[in-house]
């Protein structure tokens, strides 16, 4: 390849960086002071009829270009000294030929090591400015695929309920004319009121990430029984109701706030049914710690992969094999009231199988009859 061809050049320099950036200040210094003792040398070998002026030029660029103005100054003066000192040995002067000579290499010298630090300043501005263009428009990218998702998400998890809550309206609307029992009109009733609920549920998990992220919502703190809470949430959770649900609490009341912990257990329950066979056994757990509880939801499913226990904890991040539907925030969320709380959220492999998802509050903690251990099955 020609020598004179830019990209042999680039790739010149790039190596170059690469070679002295993985190599302390010291190292970089010592080169260019070696290097200028080597010129010297052949400096003084040459003579005065044959100058090297110029090679004095590779080590005040290298440390220039590496170390930095002040440094490259610091080499113009040692490259100066040194080729003063070479021209008073290689003959004995008389005259101020050696001393003329200094003076303009000194100035060629500064002169170029200014420009060559001010080249490199502003190809640094210039890399940090594409730098922060390109994060830029990957954060431009990602946004634009969340909203893509968020849009598509919540286009579908809205429109299914709101079709069925439409779909059962229009049958009740001709109930007569299609002769509907009782117990019909009662299921069709109870469906418009599930599909309700799911709305329900989407709008707040939507409205409480909002507020999250504007620090508009915060713990109200309270005694709670979380074991009894878990319970209650678990018997009221229509998408587990196909699975077999085991609450095993310590009797404890706990400083927290009770509305942010129960859409914390109702949203790892969901998870749960969401991506677990049906009829396959959840179990919660409650125990108390020495500065608050942990808080734990466990299934027999199919477990999490390694690479997703903590993307899933992300805004509208789901797994790759999720058949569900879903926005993707309930994880999210829980993560978030455990953080409010001064918690946090972790995802574990089951012994056996499965997925257990683990969250740890902080917070004063009141103890109810300690021996006593409640445990309830839910039907």
């Amino acid at each position: 390849m020609d020598g004179g061809d830019p990209n042999s050049q680039r790739h010149l320099l790039q190596r170059t960086d690469e070679f002295f950036g993985q190599r302390s200040k010291t190292f970089a210094l010592t080169f260019g002071l070696l290097f200028v003792a080597v010129v010297a040398v052949a400096d003084y070998l040459t003579g005065v009829r044959i100058t090297v002026a110029l090679f004095y030029l590779m080590p005040i660029g290298l440390v220039t270009w590496h170390l930095g103005r002040r440094y490259g100054a610091s080499m113009v003066v040692v490259a100066t000294a040194a080729g003063f000192l070479a021209d008073k040995l290689a003959e004995d002067h008389s005259d101020l030929i050696p001393v003329w000579n200094a003076g303009v290499r000194f100035a060629v010298y500064t002169i170029l090591m200014g420009l060559l630090a001010t080249l490199k300043s502003a190809i640094e501005r210039q890399r940090s400015v594409a730098e922060q263009e390109h994060q830029a428009s990957e954060k431009l990218r990602d946004l634009n695929e969340m909203k893509n998702t968020l849009l598509h998400a919540v286009s579908h998890d809205l429109k299914s309920p709101l079709s069925a809550i439409i779909g059962s309206v229009s049958t009740l609307k001709r109930a007569e004319q299609l002769q509907l029992t009782e117990e019909q009109r009662e299921s069709l009733l109870e469906a418009m009121d599930m599909s309700g609920r799911k709305m329900n549920r989407l709008l707040n998990d939507l409205l409480d990430l909002d507020r999250i992220d504007h620090g508009l919502l915060q713990p109200v703190r309270e005694p709670t029984d979380v074991g009894a809470l878990a319970n209650r949430v678990a018997r009221e959770c229509e998408p587990l109701a196909a699975h077999p649900v085991r609450v095993d609490a310590d009797r404890i009341l706990v400083d927290v706030d009770p509305t942010m912990i129960e859409r914390i257990v109702e949203n790892l329950l969901v998870n749960a049914a969401r991506h677990t066979p049906v009829a396959t056994p959840v179990r919660i757990s409650v125990k108390a710690r020495s500065d608050g509880i942990e808080l734990s939801v466990e299934d027999e499913g199919p477990g999490v992969a390694d690479d997703l226990k903590v993307i899933l904890f992300e805004s509208f991040r789901q797994g790759p094999e999720s058949r569900h539907g879903g926005v993707g925030i309930g994880l999210s969320l829980v993560q978030r009231f455990a953080e409010l709380h001064g918690g946090k959220a972790a995802i574990e492999d089951r012994p056996g199988g499965g997925a257990r998802f683990v969250i740890w509050l902080p917070g004063r903690v009141a103890s109810r009859e300690e021996s006593d251990r409640l445990s309830l099955k839910v039907v």
